[in-house]
């Protein structure tokens, strides 16, 4: 996090596109993810930031109708395609949307107007969902007050409205709320308050979601829909949902489940990628030629921006802001710094790239060396979502080579992606996937394609291997800090498994996924290699946890004093506590060794932890 006076979106670690910890994946080292990567970059998490800049956005009329027919003749989104769903907000409010606004560096576009839709109370807490339309975005704000006290905001493209199949647009399921009243430290299940919302057409009477716990009717008022309940409980995902209408005529509505923990994630899409598949002409090691010259494209990096390290690794040298599409108030973020960020020999300056996104929809940073951003193709591409929210976003810097981008989706729509300044973003259903990105020359030949099986947060495992993960054992540290190691049966050859740190001032930290098994081919051939350890609690002691295959009957840690002790271990997954005691200021030598049912040693491996 930076240190500045500016308000941070809270949104920062709570909704991962990936599943994370404080440590490596498991699947990340024997190469199970199943998340499709290709040459997108590695990510961190960049956010919206509330600043003393005001981002100006040009806000243009619309008049386009909805591009195809609504489903069973359900149609009627004029009230959003104009900008004014409900009814509008009080002065109070829209001059403090307004003020809020102003002070974000992707703001919304100036006069953007707010407008009530819909009003529930759960659990205490009153929920008043709003709405607004800025440039090509349509936008609902759930503001919560009371027990809960939280605005979430998520936004989806004034496209995917247009090119509608369906009388209604999923916005966000199961959007999370934390309630006042904290549960159990390591509990399992934490029930919290969640919301499901989104768009409806005039024809749409009720919307009902079905959950793992059941059926739920959603409000429907105002040509949008909203279900709260105060009780979620931690594995309770809406799965589907149904729009319908006043002759009782329904139409399945295109979702994608959030993500809970690094096990419960949905299916990846079951559609076809559309669109190119193989390039017409192999383009790499292209140029920006303003970027090269250091011309003023754009807007200048906000001085505040140029102290956020995610985007400037290293010394600031040069930096713009560039708004590809002058409808949406997002930008992308360019950055040169000294080359700190490796130290190549020869000195070539760092290149950053960022989305800088608005709402509570994520932004993503990336550094790396400028001369190398065009190494294995024309498009160098940021990509990620934001759990709950239904939308994932595609951003980054095209060469010069690139002349034309399009987004082609399963659902078989194409959509032109706006590019300017060789920067571009473009948004897409998490439902929509497999997605892929075309590039084109001059001369509309393709020069570059990335296709994307899933939005990343999904998990092919089968529904047996991750329903019934269960704890295997936990280990306490005292003062509430707990390993909870969890793993459920082999089903198709995969098995799941998850492993959490419950921290009372640090908050809780998880790690795990779905694997093959048995283990084999273990990395390096040492069947030690998947133990690790977390960073220090805030008791300052260190949880070890990981897994072992079936050779491996016991595992023993070696201290620098010699001391010894044995992991935990049961259904080939491992923990062990080392408390405080044991931790120098530095970092502390442990040493691992494997042993057979006989009892001989097959394996050692060292590994440096605290410090």
């Amino acid at each position: 996090m930076i240190d500045m006076d500016a308000l941070i979106v809270s949104e920062l670690d709570r909704m991962l596109p990936l599943p994370s910890g404080e440590r490596a994946n498991w699947q990340e080292v024997v190469g199970r993810a199943a998340f499709h990567r290709g040459r997108t970059k590695s990510r961190r998490r960049l956010v919206s930031i509330a600043a003393a800049a005001t981002v100006a956005a040009l806000l243009v009329a619309v008049t386009t109708p909805v591009g195809a027919a609504v489903a069973r003749g359900l149609d009627g989104f004029a009230s959003w395609i104009s900008g004014e769903p409900g009814q509008p907000v009080s002065p109070a409010e829209q001059q403090a949307f307004q003020q809020a606004n102003e002070r974000s560096w992707s703001g919304f576009a100036p006069g953007t107007a707010l407008r009530r839709l819909i009003e529930t109370s759960a659990g205490g807490a009153k929920y008043t969902l709003l709405g607004f339309r800025s440039g090509d975005q349509l936008c609902l704000r759930l503001v919560a007050s009371g027990a809960v006290s939280a605005t979430r905001t998520r936004c989806a493209p004034l496209q995917a409205l247009q090119t509608a199949k369906e009388p209604a647009l999923v916005i966000s399921v199961d959007e999370p709320f934390e309630s006042a009243s904290a549960p159990p430290n390591g509990a399992d299940e934490v029930p919290e308050p969640a919301a499901s919302f989104g768009i409806v057409s005039d024809g749409v009477t009720k919307v009902l979601l079905h959950a793992d716990d059941g059926d739920h009717e959603a409000l429907v008022a105002s040509n949008a829909f909203l279900y709260v309940t105060d009780h979620t409980q931690a594995q309770v995902r809406v799965r589907s949902a149904q729009a319908i209408a006043a002759d009782g005529t329904s139409v399945a509505l295109p979702l994608q489940s959030a993500p809970f923990g690094t096990i419960d994630l949905p299916q990846p899409p079951k559609g076809t990628a559309q669109g190119p598949a193989k390039v017409d002409r192999h383009v790499s090691g292209g140029t920006i030629g303003w970027l090269d010259a250091r011309e003023p494209r754009g807007e200048p990096l906000p001085s505040e921006l140029r102290r956020f390290p995610e985007l400037v690794s290293g010394r600031y040298v040069y930096g713009r802001l560039i708004q590809p599409d002058p409808e949406s108030a997002e930008r992308v973020g360019v950055t040169l710094t000294d080359g700190s960020l490796e130290k190549p020999s020869n000195g070539e300056p760092g290149l950053c790239t960022a989305l800088i996104s608005s709402g509570d929809d994520p932004g993503w940073a990336v550094c790396g060396h400028f001369s190398r951003r065009f190494q294995y193709g024309p498009l160098d591409v940021l990509s990620g979502s934001s759990g709950a929210g239904q939308f994932s976003v595609f951003s980054g810097l095209a060469s010069d080579d690139v002349a034309q981008i399009k987004l082609f989706l399963a659902s078989g729509e194409t959509v032109d992606v706006p590019l300017k300044d060789n920067a571009f973003i473009v948004r897409a259903a998490r439902a929509s996937f497999p997605a892929r990105l075309v590039a084109y020359d001059d001369q509309q030949r393709v020069i570059d394609v990335h296709t994307y099986q899933s939005d990343g947060a999904t998990n092919p495992a089968p529904w047996q291997a991750r329903a019934s993960v269960h704890e295997l054992f936990r280990i306490r540290a005292g003062a509430g800090h707990t390993l909870i190691v969890r793993a459920g049966d082999t089903a198709g050859g995969v098995r799941c498994m998850s492993s959490r740190v419950s921290d009372p001032i640090k908050g809780d930290s998880a790690d795990g996924g779905c694997s093959p098994w048995p283990l084999t081919n273990m990395p390096q051939g040492n069947p030690l290699t998947l133990i690790g350890a977390w960073e220090r609690d805030s008791g300052n002691n260190v949880f070890l946890s990981g897994m072992v295959p079936d050779q491996v009957a016991s595992v023993t840690v070696t201290f620098p004093d010699g001391t010894v002790g044995k992991l935990t271990q049961k259904e080939g997954l491992v923990g062990y506590l080392v408390p405080a005691a044991e931790l120098s200021g530095s970092k502390t030598l442990l040493v691992y060794r494997a042993f057979d049912k006989s009892g001989a040693q097959i394996a050692q491996r060292g590994e440096r932890i605290g410090g």
